[in-house]
């Protein structure tokens, strides 16, 4: 069976490793396996195992839908799963019959899942990477049943020693992103500090200059370390010796970041929302929670993960490697395709017909200035609980 997964391409954030777990396993299982981009690929190329293949195009190509046509003719699969590229689902009412067609659903804005209502017919199933995920369309379809909810899964290094002291030190991987806590984590700082904290903090992810400078004004400020963009090995030795990941996000549909750290033996600290994150944890064992916005209470909490690290260590490890190694999202994709590959043919509402070319969707916060929106991102960004109650529009 030839299984081939769409994906916008290898930079695509939480997206492609998920993908490239998915095709790993799939060919290990036997499956002929391609991984199809819609743009170049800028550091993944084929292996042994499976093919890593591309349109060559760019975000927005209005050929997409022909172009893409023209390789399922030369290169005929027969299960397509589609993730997260609307350059590419659009094609999905134009396909054979002979083709079963998943859609994956990784975000909870209704960009990453209104394509979904109105292709439903035109689909054998639908996946949702987390419960926070499909709560947001479930209602919404006219068959239920078509609806999976499978977590994504990681590839974990080698466990880390349990019979090593570690520092009290604290990981956030969100950089200056206003959404995963970038602002909050400034204002936590402050109050540990305050509390007598003593502990590094490693921080992850891209810091401008300008947001580097507020970083710099905090106090005991060089004991907070600023990596930018770095390897995942890297963030994964970082995480192994370290206690805390300050799990900040507004908005996480699952939590690729979370599990990875839980899987060095960090235990996640978060604000008590529905997110992705609750799935994860379970709260007080694998994962403690703070009231929104309460960041004195947010500091207690990363103070007693530090404190009581030996009561959490173990179980964090295990539920991430137990729960969400790669080989246990494949299970549940493998499950899905058997069942697909029994129904009967899906008679497309486009069978036969020529592709129209894609049309970009307009997003109205990209017409305002920069200027603008680089403001509205601040002002959101401060407040949690702002920055919760808007947390689906991003993307309008």
């Amino acid at each position: 069976m030839k299984l081939c997964w769409l994906i916008p391409g290898d930079n695509s954030g939480g997206i492609s490793p998920v993908a490239l777990s998915c095709c790993r396993q799939a060919a290990k299982a036997g499956y002929e396996t391609t991984m199809l981009m819609l743009t170049q690929p800028s550091w993944m190329s084929s292996g042994d195992d499976f093919r890593v293949s591309s349109l060559g195009l760019y975000g927005s190509a209005p050929e997409t839908p022909k172009v893409l046509m023209q390789w399922l003719n030369e290169n005929p699969q027969d299960v397509l799963l589609f993730n997260a590229c609307g350059e590419l689902d659009a094609i999905i009412p134009y396909l054979s019959p002979k083709i079963k067609c998943v859609f994956v659903v990784h975000d909870t804005i209704p960009g990453y899942w209104q394509r979904v209502l109105e292709e439903e017919d035109n689909l054998e199933a639908i996946v949702a990477v987390s419960e926070t995920v499909a709560s947001k369309f479930r209602n919404r379809l006219k068959q239920t049943t078509k609806l999976s909810v499978i977590y994504n899964g990681s590839v974990f290094p080698e466990r880390p020693e349990f019979n090593v002291t570690r520092p009290n030190d604290l990981i956030f991987l969100g950089g200056e992103n206003p959404t995963k806590g970038a602002f909050d984590v400034l204002k936590l700082w402050k109050h540990l500090i305050k509390l007598g904290f003593t502990g590094k903090l490693h921080w992850f992810g891209q810091v401008k200059p300008e947001f580097q400078s507020r970083i710099n004004q905090l106090p005991n400020s060089e004991c907070i370390y600023v990596y930018g963009h770095v390897p995942r090995d890297l963030i994964f030795s970082t995480a192994a010796s370290a206690k805390v990941l300050l799990m900040l996000s507004r908005v996480e549909p699952f939590g690729m970041a979370t599990i990875e750290a839980m899987s060095m033996g960090c235990v996640p600290v978060a604000w008590d929302v529905a997110t992705g994150t609750k799935e994860i944890t379970t709260a007080n064992k694998t994962g403690l929670f703070a009231p929104l916005d309460n960041t004195q209470a947010l500091a207690k909490q990363v103070l007693y993960a530090c404190d009581n690290y030996e009561l959490f260590s173990t179980a964090v490890i295990e539920r991430a490697r137990s729960d969400f190694d790669e080989a246990v999202m494949w299970k549940g994709y493998e499950s899905l395709i058997n069942h697909i590959s029994t129904l009967g043919p899906i008679e497309r509402s486009k069978k036969g017909q020529e592709p129209r070319v894609y049309q970009a969707p307009v997003y109205r916060f990209q017409l305002l200035p920069p200027l603008l929106r680089s403001a509205i991102r601040e002002l959101i960004g401060r407040s949690p609980v702002l920055g919760y109650w808007l947390r689906d529009m991003r993307g309008w």
